[in-house]
């Protein structure tokens, strides 16, 4: 009985000690969490430097607390021998430590997080510095870590040595409910900012490591909260229509180089019926095609612009009146990668600042990708598509505008649908949907891996390594279109919204898609405006 209690004892004592080594390392962790405060733009009003102040109090206590929980809780219970477990808590506080300290250099240098493709970058930049810069890195980390592990040692056995006196303050447990509370209530406020696109607060939400902030969709549709303040703001957005006042692209593209890339050719053709296709296919085998619903344009220029950028047409305009060339083509062009635009079509032109482009005509480029357009599929095509596959080109044929059978819905998935056919060198996963923004980013996936993947360029997604999720928002024109598995919505500009049902395309009176579909949806779709990234809706 004796020993048992004197082991309880011991247990006690070692987890009381963990509590205030645990408290020392958030103090820490708050002090190196002001690297990434000083690195970041401010928030823009009060109330956003409220929310992030709350959040690093918040955030940066959380992450040691979760980590002794883990990590070095269960030893106090399983090996409650001091010394172990002061070496144990030692390593754990240092690896972690170094982390965020790599990590908050890295966020100032590039501004964004560490992950397996900024490794990659960071190396490489390193090495075009000089020889032998990823190496004194490395050697500087270890150098930091050794420090760490030190102070960190020397830190626990102070807090052993001294736990009596320690346990005697009050004060621990008033910084405890501090750091509890402004948890809590960053992320109450950033479910209502979120609800109500308060964007001073969540712009702030790609800041801190390891961070994800509780949203206002779940919450809404479980327990119907803040439900007019979503309404309102989803009515106002919607009203915005098709405008954009373009930030094309959000930030730099941060992309590293896929060794080896191959040559692609994407044929894309105003009219690709299924006469054609039937004749491509028994006339070049090597060509399959792709199942999945393929949604072309009605317009064929707007089609190539959504081709070629990667992004809804919406964005048009506002991209052939500031002359910008889509942004990933300096990156190929860092990279030698040749691209070739040929446009033979009759009825349009290729997208405005494209008219005159025709290649980067570089010296020794390592691949090319080249984009032939035409009407139809001319004898000379067919021979340019002959000698591609035959040298072992990746090749995508793909139609713009679709057929439009008569009696249906003009902007349903059946009215929608063009032909995509493609080479064996592409993998394409099953999708319930695809787009033609979704084209280049698959292509560009065999060149560059960029940090943020197809999202740091386009609205597209590579179908060779991302499922589609619906539903899905695209535009056409000034209509807004919402594609579910079991319906589609049309929104135009004045925010009225048509709903009919995917398989006999019936009007559905009184339908329309979830607040946070809307919401959710045309916030991804003005991606790239500058509504999204630096306005907040009133």
């Amino acid at each position: 009985m004796k020993q048992r209690k004197q082991r309880r004892d011991k247990i006690a004592r070692l987890i009381s000690w963990g509590h205030w080594f645990t408290f020392f390392n958030i103090l820490l962790v708050l002090a190196i969490g002001t690297l990434y405060i000083e690195a970041t733009e401010a928030p823009g009003s009060a109330l956003g430097v409220l929310y992030l102040i709350m959040n690093w109090l918040g955030h940066f206590a959380f992450l040691p607390f979760i980590v002794f929980i883990i990590l070095i809780f269960p030893f106090c219970l399983l090996i409650p021998y001091t010394r172990i477990l002061r070496g144990i808590a030692t390593l754990v506080a240092s690896f972690g430590l170094i982390a965020l300290v790599a990590d908050a250099l890295f966020y100032r240098q590039y501004g964004y997080h560490l992950n397996t493709y900024s490794l990659s970058q960071l190396a490489t930049d390193a090495e075009t510095a000089f020889a032998g810069a990823s190496f004194l890195i490395l050697l500087g980390m270890l150098l930091i870590f050794v420090v760490l592990l030190i102070f960190e040692l020397g830190l626990a056995n102070i807090a052993w040595k001294r736990l009596d006196q320690l346990q005697q303050k009050h004060w621990g447990n008033a910084f405890s409910a501090v750091f509890v509370l402004c948890f809590l209530a960053s992320h109450s406020i950033h479910i209502w900012a979120d609800a109500v696109f308060y964007t001073p607060i969540t712009k702030q939400d790609d800041m801190f490591p390891l961070s994800y902030p509780t949203t206002a969709k779940t919450l809404m549709s479980k327990h119907g909260l803040l439900v007019e303040q979503r309404l309102e703001a989803t009515e106002n957005l919607i009203r915005q229509g098709t405008a954009v006042n373009l930030a094309y692209p959000s930030r730099a593209l941060q992309c590293a180089r896929v060794p080896e890339a191959p040559n692609t050719l994407v044929i894309a053709l105003n009219q690709l019926d299924t006469t054609t296709v039937t004749a491509l296919l028994h006339e070049f085998p090597e060509l399959t095609q792709y199942e999945s619903p393929v949604l072309g344009h009605r317009n064929s220029t707007s089609g190539l612009f959504e081709l070629m950028y990667a992004l809804p047409d919406l964005y048009q305009a506002p991209i052939e009146h500031a002359n910008k060339q889509p942004v990933y083509f300096s990156t190929l062009r860092d990279y030698r990668v040749e691209v070739a635009l040929q446009n033979q079509l009759q009825t349009s032109s290729l997208p405005g600042v494209l008219n005159e482009f025709t290649a980067f005509n570089l010296p020794e480029p390592s691949a090319f990708i080249g984009l032939a357009t035409a009407d139809t599929m001319t004898t000379e095509m067919k021979r340019i598509l002959r000698r591609q596959i035959d040298q072992q080109t990746q090749v995508v044929v793909v139609g713009i505008q679709p057929q439009q059978p008569a009696g249906k819905e003009a902007l349903s998935i059946t009215a929608m649908q063009v032909p995509l056919l493609y080479t064996a060198g592409i993998s394409l996963k099953p999708q319930p949907l695809v787009l033609l923004t979704d084209i280049m980013p698959t292509i560009l996936a065999r060149y560059i891996n960029c940090v943020d993947e197809a999202d740091a360029y386009s609205i597209g997604i590579d179908l060779s390594a991302e499922q589609r999720r619906l539903p899905v928002m695209t535009s056409f024109g000034h209509d807004l279109v919402v594609y579910d598995e079991e319906m589609t919505s049309i929104i135009q500009a004045d925010a009225s919204i048509r709903t009919f049902d995917n398989q006999e395309q019936k009007l559905l009176p009184g339908v329309s898609p979830a607040t946070p579909v809307l919401v959710d949806g045309i916030r991804r779709l003005k991606r790239f405006s500058q509504e999204q990234q630096s306005t907040a809706v009133d």
